[in-house]
């Protein structure tokens, strides 16, 4: 065999290390990138199940349509800086508004998200969207990213109405399930 053969087969051989080299290293890249998401995500929905934010939800849900019917109240969303303490609610406004921009840049999957809390997002815009533009007189780009949000959410919905799933999920054979309860139940 030939110096020149030796020499190409050589070079052949190394260019399938490198290449396959490459190959798990973006596979690496990918399954990385999946973790990171994943664990932003969980962050992410985490921060809902904290007891102030539940506080926030209620107050947004229960007492703010009243409070937004009292002028005072809502001139209050016109001064700079905003009382918070008067305002709760744009604290739940920038908590979406965080989100939203995590979304934008792709630190969290959009369709994950989007999956697991699309109707909160659409029912809390709907009830915020008043207190948004109020504030927006005086600041008009606030709370852009949770607008953003809301309105990926309302696309989502309206490109799957029948939900996410291709076709309805089978109905639960409630007695086979009981069957296997009282199996497992058994000594």
């Amino acid at each position: 065999m030939s110096p020149e053969l030796i020499t190409a087969f050589a070079s052949v051989g190394t260019f399938v290390v490198i290449a396959a080299s490459a190959i798990a290293a973006l596979v690496q890249l990918r399954h990385l990138r999946q973790s990171n998401q994943l664990s932003g995500l969980l962050s992410v929905l985490e921060l809902f199940q904290q007891p102030r934010v539940h506080e926030l939800i209620d107050f947004m849900r229960h007492e703010l349509p009243e409070k937004m019917e009292n002028p005072d109240f809502r001139a209050g969303l016109e001064r700079s800086p905003i009382d918070r303490r008067e305002h709760p609610e744009l604290h739940l406004c920038d908590l979406y508004d965080q989100i939203g921009s995590y979304v934008r840049t792709g630190l969290v999957d959009e369709s994950l998200f989007l999956q697991a809390s699309w109707f909160n997002i659409v029912l809390n815009w709907t009830i915020l969207e008043p207190v948004v533009t109020i504030c927006r007189r005086t600041r008009p780009n606030l709370f852009e990213n949770f607008e953003f949000l809301a309105g990926r959410a309302v696309s989502l919905r309206q490109r799957h109405p029948h939900g996410i799933y291709a076709s309805a999920p089978p109905p639960v054979d409630l007695q086979s399930a009981r069957a296997m309860t009282a199996y497992t139940e058994r000594p």
